[in-house]
């Protein structure tokens, strides 16, 4: 099954309600953005036993790397559920400032 970035935000704040419901957490404007530093935090703690600058804590190299892919799907669901939360349409926003750099660029 293919989505759209579109279908996966908008999965993300499924998910995100059920967490907020189970765990009684109150998403107030603030709580997304200091949720993404959370998350920016733990990335950077499996980036660093990924690359060897962090204990391994007896870990295979197997579930340490599963463990930064993980990290970096939450960073990118947090980051999803800011433009939910804020109306912004992210595929509009890459667009307008990633991707016009590719009609102007060199071949």
């Amino acid at each position: 099954m293919t989505r759209t970035l579109a279908d996966i935000q908008r999965d993300a704040e499924a998910v995100s309600r059920l967490y907020a419901r189970n765990c009684q957490i109150d998403r107030n404007d603030d709580w997304y953005i200091l949720k993404l530093q959370e998350e920016a935090g733990e990335l950077t703690s499996a980036y660093l036993r990924l690359t060897a600058r962090g204990r391994d804590k007896g870990e295979t190299q197997d579930a340490i790397r599963r463990q930064f892919e993980d990290e970096l799907a939450d960073c990118m669901a947090q980051i999803l559920l800011i433009a939910e939360k804020n109306g912004v349409d992210l595929e509009a926003a890459m667009e307008r400032k990633w991707f016009a750099y590719l009609d102007t660029s060199p071949a």
